[in-house]
Formats: structure tokens, sequence, C-alpha cells
């Protein structure tokens, strides 16, 4: 190939990749947070000149800034996740907290309180207690990825865990099997097109207006779920009801995976009331067919050029993780519905339960009678020799009845569903951003 044809090949890809690249980093702008804080000395008074960095745990990312004179900095832009807060000044040992959790879009307060002496000692602090939310956003709940990995999660659709904030319901339950994309959430009362839902800031909803995601999350490539109720900022805009907010996890400066699987057999469950009440040896043997694996893993690290031993680990990071659902089972009619087949007797030409006036064909009486002589068969009985061949090949394409009573058949059909879900996720993080506090 040629220098100019290559050109011609790579520059468009190159653009291609440009324009992915910074429609993603846009997305997920709303889905960072900010760190804002004073910091003292052991009387109370206020440090100034104090340098304050907050480090991510995951990525060794850090953003820094310095205090005003009346001791307050704040780091806007900082991504979710577990932070580290580090905070030198001269006279005082160094200060480390860890410990803190930043959600997504809301505003934490770290305060510190710095001790006399050398820079060169260190006083480690361990935080116990969740950093104060001040931001109007906050009026909902935050699902972690502690909870999303612990919670029984039937399915494995994060946006059910939005359940869990008052006020929010649903046609689904968490307990409850739900692969489908009709998510049908509703807060406060609200519709369900009223709900709007994000991923990484993207609106993830379809454009029916009904509630619908544009997909299925993959609970394992999940940082966080944020539910928000009432009372949010202006830029939560398109829905007056609630805002479900999905944060997807991504890569550290260390490789990290995993892999996993959850199934059910119906070798393992007990056969249900209806099933055990029909005559059909084959439905009151043994539950019904069911087999559910839900299957797949996830990686992430660092990407980085091993030119040397302490290649730079912390500005590039990627995340992919694949998740499979392979669910069969049979689906039974309603048995609340009017499901009926000609009976055994009928196939004989004993139609003599349709002269009960309650039969469940008709509704009504109906008497039998002789074409020929337009008579009626005694007792609704047509004797074996006038039975009519073509009758009785209508008659033996419907099914035998399989439960006893008026409604005396119930049919099962296989209802496959297969899924395959991909997440994954790039994140560059820029040479370290200074940022300096301002009077207000």
């Amino acid at each position: 190939m040629s220098t100019q044809s290559a050109r011609k090949f790579f520059q468009p890809l190159a653009a291609s990749f440009l324009l992915v690249f910074s429609a993603a980093t846009g997305f997920a702008q709303s889905d960072l947070t900010a760190v804002a804080g004073t910091i003292h000395d052991p009387t109370g008074a206020v440090v100034s000149g104090a340098t304050v960095t907050v480090r991510n745990q995951a990525t060794g990312a850090e953003r820094k800034a310095t205090t005003n004179a009346n001791g307050n900095y704040s780091i806007p832009s900082v991504p979710a996740g577990n932070v580290d807060l580090i905070v030198e000044a001269a006279g005082f040992k160094r200060y480390e907290q860890s410990g803190n959790s930043l959600q997504a879009n809301v505003t934490a307060t770290l305060d510190a309180t710095l001790t006399l002496g050398q820079s060169t000692e260190t006083v480690q602090v361990t935080s116990e207690a969740p950093p104060v939310q001040a931001d109007s956003a906050t009026l909902g709940r935050d699902i972690t990825t502690k909870q999303i990995q612990n919670l029984q999660l039937n399915g494995r659709n994060p946006y059910f865990l939005s359940l869990l904030k008052p006020g929010v319901s649903g046609n689904q339950a968490i307990g409850g099997f739900s692969f489908s994309l009709n998510n049908g959430l509703n807060v406060n009362g609200s519709r369900n097109g009223d709900t709007l839902i994000t991923q990484d800031g993207a609106v993830a909803v379809r454009t029916r207006s009904n509630g619908t995601s544009i997909g299925v999350a993959d609970a394992d490539s999940t940082q966080e779920v944020q539910v928000l109720t009432s009372n949010y900022n202006a830029e939560y805009g398109r829905a007056s009801g609630g805002q479900i907010r999905l944060v997807t996890k991504s890569g550290t400066r260390d490789f990290h995976g995993s892999a996993y699987e959850y199934f059910r057999n119906s070798a393992l469950d007990a056969n249900s009331w209806a099933r055990n009440n029909s005559p059909d040896p084959t439905l009151n043997s043994q539950p019904a067919p069911l087999r559910f694996n839900q299957f797949g893993y996830n990686v992430g690290g660092p990407i980085f050029v091993p030119r040397h031993f302490n290649a730079d680990r912390n500005k590039v990071f990627f995340m992919f993780g694949q998740e499979f659902l392979r669910y069969r089972t049979a689906a039974s009619n309603d048995l609340s519905s009017d499901q009926f087949v000609p009976s055994l007797a009928m196939r004989r030409g004993d139609f003599s339960e349709l002269l009960n006036p309650n039969n469940a064909f008709f509704g009504r009486a109906r008497v039998i009678t002789n074409p020929a002589t337009n008579t009626p068969y005694p007792n609704n009985v047509i004797p074996a020799n006038q039975l009519s061949p073509n009758g009785l090949a209508l008659l033996n394409v419907f099914p035998t009845p399989n439960r006893s009573g008026l409604l005396n058949y119930q049919q099962s059909a296989s209802a496959p569903q297969d899924q395959r879900k991909d997440t994954g996720s790039i994140d560059i993080v820029p040479a370290t951003i200074t940022t300096f506090a301002f009077e207000c």
C-alpha cells in the first residue's frame, strides 16, 4: 500500500475514532463529581496555601487544589469511586485520609484537621462515615458496587435495584425473572414514560415514551445505580417523574478479571399445585422444565507501552465485560381462561355431556339429531356404525384432555430467551490538573 493510499485509509478511520471517543467522553461528563472542604489546624484556625490532593484508589489518578485565605478548596471533575484525601502544608505533618466514597455527580465535603510537625511525618486517618451530601440532587439513593454484588437479583438487571428506594414501584420485582427492555418503573406515582434512565450520562430510554430502555445492562459491569426522586437539579431534564442513573465500571492501574455463572434447573424445583392436580402423568410427575444459565466475565486494567520497567500505568485504562443468558422454560397457558378440547367420550360418539345446560362447550343444552331422520339420538350417543370418518378425523386434530373439570386442557410450549451483553470503556487521565479555590 502506498503512503498516499494509507493516508486515505487511516484518516477517515482516525476521524471516526475521535468522533466516537469525543461523544463517549461527552456523555460521561455528568457522572463526574466534585470534592470541597476546609482545612484547619489543631486550634480550629483555617490553613491557607495547603496543597490538597484527591487520589483515586483504583487508577491512581490525582486532582489537586490549593486552599485559599479562608482555608477552603474545591476540586471539580473527579470520577466517582473510592479516593484518598492527601493534605500537605508547611509546618504540618502530611495528612492522609482513606475510605472516602464519592458518588456520581454528588458533591462530597471532605474536611481535614492538620497536626503540627515535620512534613516528612504522616498522619493516616480512615473515614468511618460517608461524606456529607450537600447537593440538592442527592434526595434519592445510591446503590453501590458492593450492594450490586451481594443483593439477590434474579435476572441480574441492575435497573430494578431502584426498587430499593421508597417511592419507586414497578411491574417487576427484584426477586423475579426479568430480561426484557420494558422496565416499567414508576417514581412517586408517575407514569413509566416520566422516568428517565441514563447510562454514563447518556440517555438510555427509547423514544416511545413508555419507559423502555435501549438495552439491559450488565450487573457485573455496573459501578453504581443512582436514583433521584425529587428536587434534582435543572440539568436533569426530560422527565417529571424520576432519574435512574447507571454508572459503569472503569479499568484500574492493575489488571483484574473475574468469571461467573448463575443457574437454575428444574431438577432442583418442586412441582406446582396446578401440575400436581392434572391427571396427565407427564405433568403431575415432575415440575415444568426450566434451564437457566447466566454467565460471563469481566476484565480490566491499564493500557501502556512497556518501554521500560516503570512504564506509566496511571494514564489510560480499559474495561470490557460480556454476559450471556440462556433461558429455557415451558410457558403454560392461563388457567383462568377457557381452554377446553373435545372429551374422550366425544371421540367415541358420546355427546351426553352436552345435555347439561351448563356445559363448557355451548353454555346451554345441545341435542344431537340424526341428519337422515331429524330425530334425536338417545342420550346424545351416536351409534358406532353411524360415526362419520370425516368427523372423527376432525376430532383427532384436537389434542386429548390432560386436566379434569370444565377447563380440561393445559398446554405448554417452549419459550427460549437468549441474550448477549457487551460492555466496554476506555478512560484517559490527562496530565495532573491543579485547581485553585476562589472567594465567594
